[in-house]
């Protein structure tokens, strides 16, 4: 079996031990994190923090995969995703086994899709991005680079998100929004209109309350 470590050990770390589990397609060999080296998440061992990920790799683990939720942490997630490309690492795409996605549809790695996420026909999802549970991807969406989908989110069909955005839990897009680069759109959110790059966006319907940078 494929060996893969885990980079990151808080929770999220436990959503993908479980989907790995669930397809039974890699070896878990352990989790890099700075604190608590030595303790186990269910039952997976944290090695050390980063700097053992170099010498994983020359070691024999071929696989990687960022391990770290997004919560105010989408930067973060893809400076680690690019440290695992220039090591050297392949980063697979992790799927839970009751998660429905298309055969239409596109994923590129890095990605992982939750449990009873349904991404359909036609829609593409870009590198190192988290589709949460039970969230709804609906035909002809596209979502950027490092993007989070949050749990119960919704995109209408023909939707368009850019690069490293955060859906906020239970959102919703009604059909052909566009929501722009580096944007925030808050927890059950309602978006009617398109929302622009480096925006903040929260309320029913979704209003603009702060621009970012």
């Amino acid at each position: 079996m494929k060996k893969i470590v885990l980079v990151g050990a808080g929770g999220h770390c436990k959503v993908i031990i479980d989907i790995i589990n669930s397809t039974q397609q890699f070896h878990i060999i352990g989790i890099t994190d700075k604190n608590n080296i030595g303790s186990k998440v269910f039952g997976i061992p944290i090695l050390g923090d980063d700097t053992i990920l170099q010498d994983l790799y020359k070691n024999g683990t071929e696989y990687a995969f960022v391990s770290v939720g997004s919560i105010d942490n989408l930067p973060f997630r893809y400076e680690l995703y690019k440290k695992l490309k220039e090591i050297g690492f392949k980063i697979p795409i992790l799927t839970h086994k009751n998660a429905i996605v298309s055969q239409y549809a596109k994923i590129e790695e890095g990605t992982c899709v939750m449990p009873n996420a349904v991404i359909n026909a036609n829609a593409y999802i870009g590198k190192n991005s988290i589709i949460n549970s039970s969230s709804i991807i609906e035909h002809d969406c596209s979502i950027g680079d490092n993007c989070h989908i949050s749990p119960g989110a919704k995109l209408g069909g023909n939707s368009k998100v850019g690069d490293n955005v955060h859906i906020g839990i239970g959102a919703t897009l009604i059909h052909s929004i566009s929501i722009g680069n580096n944007t925030t759109i808050g927890a059950g959110a309602v978006v009617i209109n398109n929302i622009g790059d480096n925006r903040v966006a929260v309320g029913v319907p979704a209003k603009v309350i702060k621009t970012k940078f």
